[in-house]
């Protein structure tokens, strides 16, 4: 992994977001605008000078400018020599992001057809986005990379400093590091670990019991099982982590299984996403932090509002040994709700349960 050494990075705004998607001829008279702007107020011209000393830099009407080789991640691309310049006193843009021009060089990783980079539903209408945010990071050896998130706050797992956390908020800005930030460049959804050299990361195989185990191949997405009680509320530090890098696929797996309803509620408690979809949760039965199993078997799919009563309210009866016909009685605050589990999976729960 490499050193950290420079960010600079942007919340991309709604009319960012059509300009750069949208067709030829979608608004007469005008609107080709195929650059992404970053205002001076945030990343002066001064930052921009140090951000690519090394790169030798051009000249174009009086205005400064830098092509720079940039890697993506999340994809096997080679760099990209991307141009990046002054436009006016007040903006320095990223340029030919357009995807429709002919003269379009969007970068890699904010290329829907190499990420999973949000697109448009209908590119020749103007829509809303939420939090998708761009940044190009520069390393210690000298290396450009780009990188994208759809987040308006780190995952409970990702490490981050408060340094980092300024990318959560502000809309755009330009940080410096002093030599305790990472890059592990094959984590294309949170490259960043913080470190100094002694820190570690931990990866921990889980191992199948059972072939129905290995088609739902667990770990988990969510890490809230160990958060915050009543009695111990957050402080603030900023701090050395060790974490678990997890598989995804066990989650992912289950939510489809139950089509996103919650295994309480059904589709009572939750809403639609932006793509149609019903928005749940996964939710550790035993905590992580109390020794519970980062398996199938001790994972259920819940609203929102479950899950926050599963963790904070007080919860009876919740003995997997006692589900019958899949199904299972538990009280929260002394109300009766029923946990319900698709077959498949109860026939994971059943064998851990033998």
């Amino acid at each position: 992994m490499q050193i950290v050494k420079s960010i600079v990075f942007r919340k991309l705004t709604d009319a960012d977001f059509f300009h750069i998607n949208k067709p030829a001829g979608t608004e007469t008279g005008g609107g080709g605008q195929s650059y992404i702007d970053i205002s001076t107020s945030a990343v002066t011209l001064n930052n921009w000078k140090e951000f690519f000393h090394g790169i030798t830099p051009f000249q174009r009407s009086g205005r400064i400018g830098w092509k720079v080789p940039i890697h993506s991640l999340g994809t096997k691309t080679p760099a990209q020599e991307i141009t990046i310049a002054e436009r006016r006193d007040t903006s320095v843009s990223i340029r030919e992001q357009k995807l429709s021009s002919r003269e379009s060089n969007r970068v890699y990783a904010w290329h829907p057809d190499y990420t999973d980079f949000p697109k448009p539903t209908n590119p020749s209408e103007k829509e809303h986005i939420y939090d998708l945010r761009i940044y190009i990071v520069k390393l210690e050896n000298g290396e450009y990379w780009a990188g994208w998130l759809n987040r308006s706050r780190p995952e409970p797992n990702w490490s981050v400093n408060k340094d980092l956390n300024e990318i959560f908020l502000k809309d755009e800005g330009y940080i410096k590091f002093n030599g305790n930030t990472l890059f592990e460049e094959a984590d294309s959804e949170w490259s960043f670990r913080i470190a100094p050299a002694t820190a570690t990361q931990i990866t921990d195989p889980i191992v199948p019991t059972t072939e129905l185990e290995r088609k739902i191949d667990d770990r988990i997405l969510f890490d809230e099982d160990e958060g915050e009680t009543e009695n111990n509320p957050p402080v603030i530090k900023e701090v050395v982590r060790k974490i678990r890098i997890r598989n995804t696929k066990a989650v992912k797996q289950l939510k489809q299984l139950y089509g996103n309803k919650c295994q309480i509620s059904g589709e009572i408690y939750t809403f639609q996403k932006k793509d149609g979809e019903l928005y749940s949760e996964a939710h550790h039965l035993i905590p992580l932090g109390e020794g519970g199993a980062d398996s199938a078997h001790n994972i259920v799919i819940l609203s929102p509002l479950l899950h926050r009563m599963l963790h904070n309210a007080k919860v009876e009866n919740l003995d997997l040994r006692n589900i019958k016909d899949n199904k299972l009685t538990i009280k929260i605050n002394g109300k009766d709700y029923t946990i319900t589990w698709h077959p498949d999976h109860a026939k994971i729960v059943e064998q851990f349960n033998q």
